[in-house]
């Protein structure tokens, strides 16, 4: 990524605090101001979020973790990785930081923990509130989601783990530009390509999908989650994406009829890397 730390540098300004389950969990704060937290997606890690975040710390404390099995957070082998422990290490990083209110923006799974983080402020067992929240591409529609091939054969047992161990740079470089409105450049590939093999972290692809059968299990409560919640929502959205495009885009607005909504022509699943000013200035205009 031109214009921004190179994904090493970004690591090198990581800190690091052991979630409640004793793992280490790498997450990165810069700025001041209204504190905004940034949860990424599968496959990549927070460094997604590198153009976006050097603008928004201008004028707010941008908080970006990796979650476990992510970027330079631990990364057990096996493990049962799951959506309620990623939140678990958001609620832990709060704790960490002191935090007791945040903008949430979340991107692809970072889209499923902040359900489920909402579907723990209506039971009132969220120990931060949570003032705003900006959902980047994300199935949340779980109908109308349309995962990747290559998504659906990892999640099978045996496959999986067998297509996981041959993972290779081209494979997944080819994959991201696929659901991409245009080709990742080579620095750009490299730096995500950094965090995602650090500690063969790209071979535990058929693990981290299992969120998928999670979704499968809890797609009703946390799309009710998001229905039910009361405060300003806003949808940020890359239309050319063919996972989780204008398609589910379309059936969110329907069931969120209150929510703001951005359209991104032109940009893919990726709107924070694609058009990271786009979706600095959606988040500022609340």
């Amino acid at each position: 990524m031109s214009d921004v730390l190179s994904a090493q540098d970004w690591i090198a300004q990581y800190e690091t605090l052991t979630s409640r389950r004793g793992h280490r969990i790498a997450y990165r704060r810069r700025g001041a101001g209204p504190a905004v937290l940034l949860l990424h997606g599968f496959p990549t890690w927070s460094y997604d979020y590198a153009h976006l975040a050097e603008d928004l710390s201008a004028d707010h404390d941008v908080v970006t973790v990796d979650f476990l099995g992510y970027g330079a957070s631990d990364k057990p082998n096996p493990y049962p990785y799951s959506v309620a422990e990623s939140a678990d290490v958001v609620e832990d990083l709060a704790a960490h930081l002191g935090l007791e209110s945040v903008v949430l923006v979340a991107h692809d799974y970072g889209g499923i923990v902040g359900q489920e983080l909402l579907d723990r402020v209506l039971r009132g067992v969220l120990p931060f509130s949570i003032e705003r929240v900006v959902v980047l591409n994300c199935g949340i529609v779980y109908r109308a989601y349309q995962p990747t091939r290559l998504q659906k054969l990892l999640a099978l047992p045996v496959l999986g783990r067998f297509l996981a161990a041959r993972i290779t740079a081209g494979r997944v470089r080819a994959g991201l530009d696929d659901i991409r409105g245009r080709p990742l450049g080579d620095a750009e590939f490299d730096g995500l390509w950094e965090g995602m093999s650090r500690r063969d972290g790209h071979k535990l692809a058929h693990l981290l999908i299992g969120y998928n059968a999670e979704r499968a299990v809890h797609h009703q409560r946390w799309e009710a989650a998001l229905t039910r919640w009361q405060g300003p929502l806003q949808l940020v959205w890359g239309l050319d994406d063919p996972v989780s495009g204008r398609h589910v885009l379309d059936q969110a607005v329907e069931r969120l009829p209150n929510a703001t909504v951005t359209e991104l022509p032109g940009v893919g699943h990726y709107p924070q890397s694609e058009a990271p000013g786009s979706v600095a200035a959606a988040i500022r205009a609340r």
